[in-house]
């Protein structure tokens, strides 16, 4: 095409149509052509310019310009069409773990799940759930464990899921024991389907990782109870010791499991000779657990008092610690027995002195401390030993609070705790015992609601609170607390709420420490009403928790009438 002299000839792309522009007038004219519009020039008086004539033979040829107007809808056609980019590659790798995702769906016999181990991009998840699906092959015997457990591919997953770093050769690999590493380390659902294939040495090595990790998987832990538990095997000593350990430190107390470990332990110990030591863990755990399963408990002081020359002055003392803790003394010759080798154990046999303080306060919680031992924990001395470990916990500061306030109200006169051990130590609720007490003052109001009559939340000084203090008469009518204090005819209520912590487990009965707090109120001029979660829910009607308080109320006044 020539150029043209007078007039500038430019294709614009406007809105998805095609304009030709031809000097400064125009005419808009119609072609055929989807979407396309021409504008064509009017003749102009230029008769002098031949290029102008040309211009005019162009524009006002419809087939040249149709020729045109295709050319420029093929070009705008190649810029519309959208450029396919390859794929990146995070979405092609997602696509491949999609791809694998159903291949282990559609997989239906070991040849083609094993295959998909092959690819090289399995994850950590698709281990899993191949083992997963192993797992339950095997426990509806669709398949045999020797089938697929020394096979390179399934070790491979092992692997993956057990993250080793160890140099081990594939061969030297099992499935026992790559199994028991995965389950040492996770803890979702599909791990626990894997428990069913384990022996019980396994379970309990699986139990013992978990405990090392402080890892409480519910899923996983609650698998191992059950299985553990319907074993025909016998649980010896050293696996109940293991097993009890773990879950004190887990904080999982199951009730099923612990049974069946109690009974094996009462199989197992007349059998054991020497091995104090694990007789020792398996009391300490049972003390953490607050399990006071009388049975065991009574075999364990028989063994202890059978063998108590095999004994060390530690494993006596965790027993009565352990009594102590579920406030429970077996009524044979054998605890009087395991009672007296404590009272003549010194200071220098304990290993450490905080070791002391606790024996000595149990002995009290069980009522069989001699006051010299009692005396000895409050010497300049003693509390001198404590501070070099460090500062004193707040724990034992509140049993030495407790010792000192028995020793004031027992035997006046004694050695008095020095006052700066006492000061800023903490004495609070938590927020599930709050809820509990509050639910009990709710109650109370229904009886006393004025300040005069009734006082809560109240600081012992004895290292403990109280939940509330108030009197009533003969008849069950409350007195005001100002008139109650010196008149021997008022009964003085102290109030304690026993939740759910403060119980101890297999046989709900209050713990230790708290029956300790009973007879402390008690030395102090109190008649002291034990209100246990066992007996008063705040979920039932204001009415009936009022009938319990009025029936406890009048047994306490009936009692203390008959004395």
């Amino acid at each position: 095409m020539q150029a043209v002299d007078v007039v500038s000839c430019e294709m614009l792309k406007l809105s998805g149509q095609v304009i030709w522009r031809l000097g400064s007038r125009a005419a808009v004219r119609k072609y055929s052509g989807p979407s396309a519009t021409v504008f064509k020039t009017e003749k102009l008086d230029l008769s002098t310019n031949t290029s102008d004539k040309r211009i005019e033979q162009l524009t006002g040829d419809d087939k040249d310009n149709s020729g045109l107007v295709a050319a420029a809808f093929a070009s705008l056609q190649d810029i519309d069409t959208p450029i396919v980019k390859k794929p990146s590659p995070k979405s092609a790798k997602t696509s491949r773990l999609a791809h694998l995702d159903g291949l282990i769906s559609q997989a239906t016999d070991l040849s083609t799940l094993l295959v998909v181990a092959e690819n090289p991009v399995v994850s950590r998840r698709h281990a899993l759930k191949m083992v997963s699906i192993l797992s339950e092959w095997t426990s509806s015997n669709k398949v045999k464990l020797t089938d697929f457990e020394k096979d390179p591919r399934f070790l491979k997953l092992c692997r993956i899921l057990a993250r080793s770093t160890t140099s081990q050769t594939i061969g030297s690999l099992t499935m026992a024991e790559d199994l028991s590493t995965v389950l040492g380390i996770t803890g979702d659902d599909e791990a626990a389907r894997l428990i069913t294939n384990l022996t019980l040495p396994q379970m309990i090595k699986v139990m013992k990782a978990l405990q090392n990790k402080g890892r409480r998987s519910t899923p996983l832990l609650r698998a191992l109870s059950h299985n553990i538990t319907n074993q025909a095997e016998i649980i010896d000593l050293k696996k109940s010791a293991d097993l009890l350990y773990a879950m004190a430190a887990l904080n999982f107390p199951d009730p099923v499991l612990l049974d069946r470990i109690c009974n094996d332990v009462i199989e197992c110990l007349p059998s054991n000779e020497d091995k104090s030591a694990v007789v020792n863990s398996i009391t300490t755990s049972l003390g953490l657990l607050k399990y006071r399963h009388e049975p065991v408990l009574s075999a364990i002081t028989d063994w202890l008092h059978q063998h108590v020359a095999q004994c060390r002055a530690t494993d006596i003392a965790s027993a009565v610690v352990t009594l102590a803790t579920v406030d429970y003394l077996p009524p044979s010759d054998s605890a009087q027995g395991l009672i007296q080798t404590a009272l003549s154990l010194k200071e220098e046999e304990m290993t450490k002195s905080s070791s002391w303080l606790d024996l000595v306060f149990s002995l009290l919680i069980l009522n069989k401390a001699k006051k010299t031992q009692l005396e000895s924990t409050l010497q300049p001395e003693f509390i001198d030993k404590l501070l070099s470990a460090g500062e004193i916990p707040i724990p034992s500061r509140r049993k030495l609070m407790m010792i000192d306030a028995f020793l004031h109200l027992a035997s006046p006169g004694s050695p008095r705790l020095p006052e700066d051990i006492s000061v800023g130590v903490p004495v609070v609720y938590t927020k599930e015992k709050s809820f509990y007490v509050q639910s009990i003052m709710d109650t109370f109001k229904s009886f006393v609601s004025a300040e005069a009559f009734l006082k809560k939340d109240c600081n012992s000084g004895m290292g403990f609170l109280y939940d509330a203090e108030f009197a009533v008469d003969a008849k069950c009518h409350p007195v005001p607390l100002d008139k109650a204090e010196n008149n021997k005819s008022v009964f003085r209520i102290a109030v304690l709420g026993l939740d759910y912590h403060d119980m101890a487990r297999k046989s709900a009965v209050p713990l230790g420490i708290n029956q300790l707090h009973t007879r402390l109120l008690e030395l102090k001029g109190f008649k002291v009403l034990q209100i246990p979660y066992t007996e008063f829910s705040p979920k039932d009607k204001l009415v009936t928790r009022v009938q319990y308080i009025e029936k406890r109320l009048k047994e306490i006044v009936n009692k203390s009438g008959q004395t």
